[in-house]
Formats: structure tokens, sequence, C-alpha cells
């Protein structure tokens, strides 16, 4: 038997252009469709200096789902945003071989936090924002294990220079908090905001 596709009551449109995210969604089984935003994240960081981490997620995860909603009417834009954290230093994503290998020795042996973000927009409008942390404790590694860890997942684009849903899970003695937060998308209180606002059903497909 096929997977159960769920078209909700009105259309969900997904604000970002992270194929995790997607993937995550999709195994919902909720039909959606996938427009990313032109925010200028980069910008709007140096406006959200004095924010706390939790903030800023949210208020870039609303930055993205308004922007899109502002050229798609009467559809629920789903927008997001994670931050990797160490000491309150936020670690981007890392782009090049040498930055990654950076990251993940300033990451080896101590804890970090992810934290992310979701909104709900419609009409251009906020119904719902939402952010949660996950903590991470990543063994002790060696030069080689990172280059090799590297090499093999290529966490380029990854915040904190690796893929938890990969290879990375390897790099932890411990983890307080869910996988769907460390993946940059809390699905569950998502799902619990669409049923709210009566988007889907499982009894009407």
């Amino acid at each position: 038997m096929g997977k159960v596709s769920i078209t909700p009551s009105v259309p969900i449109i997904l604000a970002s252009a992270s194929s995790i995210r997607a993937e995550m969604l999709k195994n919902t089984g909720l039909v959606f469709s996938i427009k990313t935003s032109n925010v200028d994240e980069n910008e709007l960081k140096k406006t959200l200096i004095n924010k706390s981490i939790k903030k800023k997620a949210k208020l870039l995860a609303c930055a993205k789902a308004s922007n899109v909603s502002h050229n798609n009417p009467n559809k629920y834009i789903i927008g997001a945003d994670q931050i990797c954290t160490i000491n309150d230093k936020i670690l981007s994503k890392p782009i090049t071989m040498d930055n990654a290998i950076k990251q993940l020795s300033t990451l080896s042996g101590n804890t970090h936090k992810q934290t992310s973000a979701i909104s709900l927009y419609y009409n251009n409008e906020l119904i719902w924002s939402y952010a949660e942390e996950a903590l991470l404790t990543m063994h002790k590694l060696n030069s080689d294990e990172i280059i090799k860890y590297l090499e093999l997942d290529q966490p380029f684009n990854s915040c904190g220079s690796y893929k938890y849903e990969s290879l990375g899970c390897h790099l932890f003695s411990k983890v307080v908090g869910q996988s769907e937060t460390i993946q940059g998308f809390p699905i569950i209180p998502l799902l619990k905001q669409l049923r709210k606002n009566k988007l889907y059903s499982l009894i009407n497909k």
C-alpha cells in the first residue's frame, strides 16, 4: 500500500530551501508546496544582535514566512530557522572544509545548543510562532576523525558542521532534546498547531 496523502483544507507552503525540512514534512503525508523567501538573513541578523537566541530564531522564521505570505494570499506559510551556539557564540553554516574543521574542533568534547524555531503565517499575519532547544555533548574527536567524518557526510550547509540525521549521530555522547529540533524543524508542535487550526484531519484525507 502506498503512502497516504493528506490534503489540507487550506493550501500549505513551506518557506524553506532545506531538503531536510521538506523531507520531514513530506513524511507526515501532508500535501504542500515549497517557495523559498528572498529575505537577506545576514542583514536581518545585524538588527537582532541584542535579542536572545530563541527570539532571534523566531524572528528569522517569521521574516521568511512573512516574505512568502505577502505574495501568496489565502495560504498558510511555514517559516523555520535554526541557530547553533556554544557558550553564546553562534556557529553559522561552515560552507568550506576549513571552517567545518574549526567548528568541529570547537565542539569536540564540549556541550552546545541547537535552537530551532517555526512560524505560521496566513495573509501576512502571524498565526503562531514557537522555538525549542536541544543540548548536545560531542565525543572528544581527534583531527583524523573530524576530517574523515567531514569527507563522508559533507555537512557544509549544516549549522554546527554535522548532519545529525546521517552519520553525525555518531559524534555525540549525550543528547537532551528532540531529534527534530536538532534537524531544525520541530514537527510535532507544528502538526499540533495545524490540527488546532483545522487544516487537516486523518478522517477526511
